[in-house]
């Protein structure tokens, strides 16, 4: 995939959800160095956050990155009146891990999915 087809998914991706919500959604994705597809901020406005709307949307993320057969990396912050250790449980139940010397310089990653090896029937 080259970087032009890599910045217009990207672009579209954020472009529908920031626009699937009213009132200002802070996103931001980008492509790490090793490959990797980077959330630097998903914020959901406060009033909207009972509707699971933020756990909506990482979900798409998360299925537009397996799509492509990437990694997704981000650092959990209280920053935006969230709970550090309600978003690092969160992350958890959606595969994310902690690392501590990750390339990208995040400090969770979840690995793509390998459908290659759900298809193995030999258990």
């Amino acid at each position: 995939m080259n970087e032009v087809d890599t910045d217009t998914w990207i672009a579209r991706l954020e472009r529908e959800l920031k626009g699937s919500l009213p009132g200002m959604v802070l996103l931001a994705l980008d492509v790490t160095v090793d490959g990797a597809l980077a959330i630097g901020i998903l914020r959901v406005p406060f009033d909207a956050r009972a509707g699971r709307h933020g756990p909506r949307m990482l979900l798409a993320i998360l299925a537009a990155a397996d799509a492509r057969g990437l990694d997704v990396v981000c650092t959990p912050t209280g920053e935006y009146g969230s709970a550090k250790p309600a978003l690092v449980r969160a992350l958890r139940r959606v595969g994310f891990a902690p690392v501590s010397d990750d390339p990208s310089g995040h400090t969770m990653r979840r690995r793509t999915p390998r459908p290659d090896l759900w298809k193995d029937t030999s258990w």
